[in-house]
């Protein structure tokens, strides 16, 4: 599915989460890229926003794909795309080396601008989390999500998306309370901007500014 603008997909999905308005609802961004179309679901939902924050961690037997991602406390969650036993043998080889980049992925989260700086973690507690992104292709994010998420207590996770490759869907199903999806791809992704007839011409900083600005005026 093609979509004139990411803020147009936030209005999209905003019409399919109504029950959610005005419940002190927290939308919990996925990706950074996808930030516009979630200040325009928060704006209809009257709902606060939470950026997710981590780095990935190389892996050491291939630089093209991530071994896993250290979240903004230090924890680190496996990429989901590698079994329990791939992990246990690169580790074995490869521990020395992998616990250095943990520290640099988690020295260059405290090296970026907090997207949260007012956020209290507590506050997800007994809330409405809804996990979400305009496009997603990998399961990662949502991992290193459930595993912050994993310290609270939501009165509910669901998730939802623009467009979602079938087999993430699936996982986002079997994870969450429920998701909302408007069109499931069956076929290899292009590149998010790919989606969007109109470019996304927003700096990263404007973008925290006015997630930071709708939580505020929820608050």
């Amino acid at each position: 599915m093609f979509y004139p603008s990411r803020q147009a997909l936030g209005d999209q999905l905003a019409l399919k989460l109504n029950q959610y308005k005005d419940t002190d609802t927290i939308i919990f961004c996925l990706k950074k890229s996808s930030l516009l179309s979630c200040i325009e679901l928060a704006a209809h939902l009257h709902a606060y926003i939470y950026v997710l924050q981590y780095a990935e961690v190389p892996d050491p037997f291939d630089i093209t794909r991530s071994l896993g991602a250290v979240t903004e406390k230090g924890e680190f969650v496996v990429n989901p795309d590698i079994s329990q036993g791939e992990y246990e043998y690169i580790s074995t080889d490869f521990m020395s080396l992998i616990e250095e980049r943990k520290r640099e992925a988690f020295s260059e989260i405290n090296g970026e601008r907090n997207p949260n700086p007012t956020f209290n973690l507590a506050a997800f507690n007994n809330r409405n989390v809804i996990l979400f992104a305009d496009i997603l292709q990998t399961s990662f994010q949502i991992e290193v999500a459930l595993e912050i998420l994993k310290a609270y207590s939501p009165a509910v996770i669901s998730g939802a998306v623009g467009n979602i490759s079938s087999q993430v869907s699936d996982k986002f199903l079997i994870e969450t309370d429920g998701c909302t999806y408007m069109d499931i791809l069956q076929n290899n992704f292009f590149d998010d901007s790919h989606y969007f007839d109109q470019p996304d011409n927003y700096t990263e900083e404007d973008k925290i500014n006015m997630a930071n600005n709708i939580s505020l005026y929820w608050a």
